[in-house]
């Protein structure tokens, strides 16, 4: 039978299934987060943010352009749904091709092919199916597109560690340079897979297996001490996988010091006696890293430093340099061929041709001299494009020191550390890396950031099958064993080792640790073809060994895939959510025309300018982000440029200014704005103050602290020039989002109209009333269109947020508190402004009926606030319920942290509040004398206790609970 066809069945079965349910559950237009920065890009060839993804915007560009659906959003979401695919497809591919390699031997018959290629499949499948790489797969982000470029370059790999030996064997390794400097223009994780590619060629080359064996009887021994190693550390790192708290080690713990003795002896063992025999094993590791420091930060960093010191930096020298360099290039091969060096020739091509596929950088500099919209750090010279793939704009961070920052709030957080060391592992190895290995081939606690492990979801099958697999692995083949063992460490924990990340967050960082998942499913394959091959190794012959291995099969395709798309099916799919583009929407229909609007962070910015770019909604509106407000070119962009025809901004700085701006010493001190006639009319002012003087005036507080030092950072003086300078004659808006310290101390001056505060020539006349713009609000919030207006139109978009079907991350929940926040606001209007407790039930139920807390849920703390509205409404049975609610949240409050006693939400006060409106003094009783276990010599809490039970004697009955 030809078994290559059956193999081809296999992989389309393979692909066919992961593109059908990627497309099912693909996000069906902008997603949160870099996303909308990404479509709108690829849709006008715009410069995203650095170190840049050239090649993913060509390719989006491309993918915009295709018609299979409406929505330009969702055709460059297809980028990611289609290489995804193709990855595991490849995947598939690989683990077939490693389990033949060290099986050296023919299929016996279909079945014993059926096993191999099962086998496979449970493997590639296991990572189609894993929480992070389908969360990568259904959005416009780079990462499943540079998971790809992994997928076939070690494909490539495999592919060329099989023909080694025939004439035109050099293709592979040739198409690989060139995919892997074309990966550089997608992310720079795709070009770690260059070290397991050299040493696959140097064992292949020149390693000799027997060799090794006759001089080396240890070797195996090594690299069981190797995985030995690597499973202890798995293990012990599952019973800390939570945020550590500050007791949770002892100055020196016993673990670290095992760890350390554990990689001694393994070093030792390697290096004795040169066991290797010529450093067969750590040589091509090093040969590897050369390699990969030749394309990063060599051919990306230091090639334009290169050009731009030999042509100084004047664009038309710069490229002249670039083609002498490529022209040397050339030069090089002929001139090796012509000697017939071999090697060096090889070699001198595939810096050819990398060169070649870092080129799509040069569609940075051309795009970025045309000023599109998108125009991040604005590179237009060699010298810019340096200082762009430097990622200047971000600042510098130690490679070897682990806690740097100089933020209070993580200063308190590294002093519950021990040492460098001690974060090193706790944090930045165990917590970033280990639990999200963990959470996708054990299982996830939940989406919530920083939650661990459980068991529940996958019983930890997936994770104890790659384990076994790795095993195997260097039983039946140690050189490609050592192959996969070093990606898979380059890609998880150097990667995570280089990156430094610091504590907190501001969400999970797992995305960046795929490649190493994509290792760790061919582990699962190879455990599952391990198994198989032992069973008929040790039942030889006996009629056993078929019914056997097919039950072992089916319970793998059951216990891996099987199991693992049912337990991630529903918190990754993304069908018919739209809270990202309506997000978007309604805080840019919060503005007026010709708005300035100023932004906060990613998901307050990014989907707008997807929105603009891309479907051409609120052109009109000038975004201002406040974290690129600190920087000279961004600034610039927004004085020089009309994007669309927008409107540009006004400021008194020139551009030489601009470049000069700095944080300065900042003491408060009063700050006055000039209010002309037409404008005190126009809004119909009537402070006598500001009709008098026609200027308001306020008391500004510096927007930082360094240190003991007070200061405005480059953002709030720009931000406070923007608004002198406009005098009045453009609307201008913070986002709801902005912190306070953004918003130069304005707050009573900033008047609500949606889902941004308006800066009016009016202070709020009552400060114990909610100021907002009562006519504006009502129409956002209950007056949703059937479809949506490019045009200035009042009236919020509030898609899925009441459909059980889709679900919603902590992200999306904490953006849609914003809605509920808006809807409060008006109700506390009417009841305290208007006294029309009906508008206030109604805006209550329109709340509720929009975003129901049984589908997102509501922070028992903003429950209170509800049940105190509905309290003070006279709607009891509103009350109780909203009120019963509270009172169970709060009693588990108590329970995690008893001693929460100062903050104004605290869990006493809000159940003492409810159980004193709901007559319940008994049970405030019991509560303050549980409280005063804790605080025995507070006074204040006898005082309370004898008021309870003062109100408890005068005879009125308790509400039954």
């Amino acid at each position: 039978m030809n078994y290559n066809n059956l193999n081809k069945i296999f992989a389309a079965v393979v692909f066919i299934v992961t593109a059908a349910v990627y497309f099912i559950t693909v996000q069906p237009s902008v997603s949160f987060w870099d996303c909308g920065e990404f479509i709108a890009s690829s849709y006008l060839l715009q410069v995203p943010h650095p170190p840049g993804t050239p090649f993913f915007i060509l390719v989006g560009r491309v993918f915009s352009m295709i018609p299979f659906v409406e929505n330009i959003g969702l055709r460059v979401n297809a980028i990611s749904i289609i290489s995804s695919a193709f990855t595991i497809l490849f995947l598939y591919l690989i683990a077939v091709k490693v389990i033949q390699y060290y099986r050296k031997k023919e299929f016996e018959n279909i079945f014993d092919a059926m096993v191999v290629y099962t086998s496979a499949a449970i493997g590639a499948l296991s990572l189609a199916f894993s929480d992070t790489f389908w969360f990568n797969a259904i959005e416009a982000e780079v990462y499943a597109f540079s998971t790809f470029f992994i997928a076939i370059v070690v494909w490539l790999m495999v592919k060329w560690n099989e023909r080694a030996d025939e004439p035109d064997n050099e293709k592979y390794l040739l198409l690989i340079a060139y995919l892997i400097g074309l990966s550089t223009g997608v992310h720079l994780m795709s070009v770690l897979a260059i070290v397991p590619v050299v040493m696959t060629i140097y064992f292949r080359k020149f390693v000799d297996d027997e060799e090794i064996l006759k001089k080396s009887g240890i070797l195996f021994v090594v690299h069981s001490v190797i995985i030995l190693v690597f499973a202890v550390v798995m293990w012990m790192s599952l019973t800390e996988t939570t945020p550590p708290s500050p007791d949770a080690y002892s100055a020196v713990d016993s673990r670290f010091v095992g760890i350390f003795a554990a990689i001694t002896i393994v070093f030792m063992g390697i290096f004795y006696k040169k066991i290797l025999v010529k450093n067969s094993f750590y040589l091509p590791i090093i040969m590897g890293g050369v390699a990969l420091v030749t394309v990063y930060p060599g051919m990306v960093k230091y090639l334009p430093k290169l050009i731009t010191t030999i042509g100084k930096n004047d664009l038309t020298l710069d490229t002249a340099t670039f083609f002498v360099i490529i022209g040397v290039l050339f030069a090089a091969i002929f001139y090796t061929k012509k000697k017939e060096m071999h090697i060096s020739n090889l070699i001198a091509k595939c810096v050819l041709l990398a060169v070649i596929g870092v080129t799509s950088y040069s569609m940075i500099i051309i795009r970025a001299n045309q000023e599109p919209p998108i125009n991040m750090n604005s590179p237009k010279t060699f010298t810019e494009l340096e200082s762009y793939l430097n990622r200047e704009q971000y600042g510098d961070f130690p490679t070897f020191k682990r806690r740097y920052s100089n933020e209070p709030h993580q200063l308190k957080i590294y002093s519950e550390y021990t040492s460098d060391f001690d974060f090193f592992w706790r944090y930045q190895m165990n917590h970033m890396f280990n639990r999200y290995l963990f959470w996708n081939y054990i299982g996830r606690e939940s989406t919530y950031q920083d939650t661990g492990v459980d068991w529940t979801d996958l019983f930890g099958i997936p994770f104890f099958l790659a384990l076994f697999g790795l095993y195997y692995h260097f039983r039946k083949d140690w050189k490609m064993a050592s192959v996969f063992i070093v990606m898979f460490i380059f890609l998880g924990y150097l990667t995570a080792f280089y990156q430094n990340q610091q504590q907190p967050q501001p969400r999970e960082r797992d995305y960046f640790y795929v490649g190493a998942f994509f290792v760790f499913s061919l582990w699962i394959a190879l455990g599952i073809n391990g198994i198989i091959e032992i069973l008929k190794d040790y039942f030889k012959g006996n009629s056993i060994v078929k019914p056997a291995s097919i039950a072992i099969l089916f319970v793998g395709v059951l216990a891996v895939p099987v199991n693992m798309i049912n337990a991630n099916w529903f918190q990754n799919s993304r069908a018919n959510n739209f809270v990202p583009w309506d997000y978007a929407y309604n805080l840019l229909q919060s503005v007026e025309k010709d708005a300035i609007l100023f932004t906060n962070g990613d998901n307050d910015t990014f989907p707008l300018w997807y929105l603009q770019d891309v479907e051409g909604v609120r052109r009109d509106v000038r975004i201002a982000n406040l974290s690129l407000l600190n920087t000279p070119w961004y600034i610039k962009q927004l004085k020089n440029n009309e994007p669309h025809g927008a409107k540009k901004i006004e400021f008194t700085f020139s551009d030489l200014e601009i470049d000069q701006i700095g944080p300065m010493r900042w003491e408060p001190q009063t700050i006055q704005l000039p209010v002309p006639d037409e404008i005190i009319q126009k809004f119909g002012v009537t402070d006598t103050s500001v009709i008098k003087n026609k200027k308001i005036t306020w008391v500004m507080q510096a927007g930082a602290q360094f240190g003991d030092v007070s200061a405005l950072r480059v953002q709030d003086i720009v931000v406070l020039n923007m608004i002198q300078t406009n005098k009045w004659k453009r609307p201008i808006y913070f986002a709801v989002t902005c912190s306070d310290d953004s918003k130069l101390s304005m707050d009573d001056y900033l008047q609500m109209e949606g889902m941004a505060q308006r800066v009016v020539p009016q202070k709020n006349p009552d400060p114990s009333l909610e100021y907002i713009n009562e006519p504006i609000m009502r129409k956002q919030l209950f007056d949703e269109p059937v479809g949506y207006n490019k045009d200035y139109q009042p009236g919020f978009k509030f898609r899925g947020l009441n459909d059980p079907n889709i679900f919603f991350d902590e992200n999306h929940e904490r953006l849609t508190q914003n809605y509920r926040n808006a809807f409060i606001r008006l109700a506390i209007h009417y009841l305290n402004g208007e006294k029309n407790t009906q508008k206030v039930i109604e805006t209550l139920g329109m709340m509720e009926q929009k975003i129901p807390r049984n589908i997102i849920s509501m922070d028992y703390r903003i429950k209170h606030d509800v049940a105190n509205l509905y309290n003070m409404t006279g709607d009891k049975e509103k009350y109780n319920e909203f009120a019963e609610e509270v009172i169970e949240a709060a009693k588990d409050a108590i329970k995690l942290n008893p001693m929460d006693v100062s903050s104004w939400y605290n869990p006493y006060r809000l159940l003492l509040t409810h159980y004193e409106n709901m007559g319940r003094y008994n049970d405030a009783i019991e509560l303050l004398q549980q409280l005063k276990t804790y605080i025995p010599n507070d006074p204040g809490i006898d005082s309370l206790i004898s008021s309870f039970r003062k109100m408890s004697g005068a005879g009125k009955p308790e509400i039954e609970k």
